[in-house]
């Protein structure tokens, strides 16, 4: 799956969270993007926007903005692995409310885990939508979902 998904995603996220409605943001923004990552984030956002998890990740933001939400420091091991700009990354997500405490520290611990490099912001997304779409109960791998220009209906 390529990693301008979870973009697609946070872009959506965003406009959704300041009252603009899914219908009534302009494709054309999405121009640059294959139709099947567009469909893949359209879809992913209305599945959680059905099952309800959208409202919930509104209001995980509204606590993160209120500082209620416990800040993570990266320990100096971590700091060697993980770029600057990849923990940018999962402040951001955590900020507009698309990971909660406990899915950031998964994403880190399985970088920690599986990495023998640095770790850039195309493996943290990589990772992030992988485990975004793994906890929809998918079957398929991520990959197997996107081959080319098919369109997710």
């Amino acid at each position: 799956m390529r990693n301008n998904v979870i973009d697609i995603i946070i872009y959506l996220i965003e406009h959704i969270q300041v009252g603009e409605h899914i219908n009534d943001i302009d494709l054309n923004t999405f121009k640059q993007y294959d139709r099947s990552e567009i469909s893949a984030a359209y879809s992913w956002v209305l599945q959680k926007n059905d099952s309800g998890e959208l409202d919930k990740m509104i209001k995980r933001n509204k606590i993160i903005g209120t500082n209620k939400y416990p800040h993570r420091i990266l320990h100096i091991a971590e700091r060697m692995v993980i770029t600057t700009e990849a923990y940018g990354f999962l402040l951001e997500l955590m900020n507009i409310g698309l990971l909660d405490y406990e899915s950031m520290e998964k994403v880190i611990e399985k970088v920690m885990l599986h990495s023998t490099e640095r770790v850039s912001l195309n493996k943290i997304k990589e990772v992030v939508t992988h485990m975004f779409f793994e906890n929809d109960g998918n079957p398929f791998k991520p990959s197997d979902l996107l081959r080319g220009d098919e369109s997710i209906n």
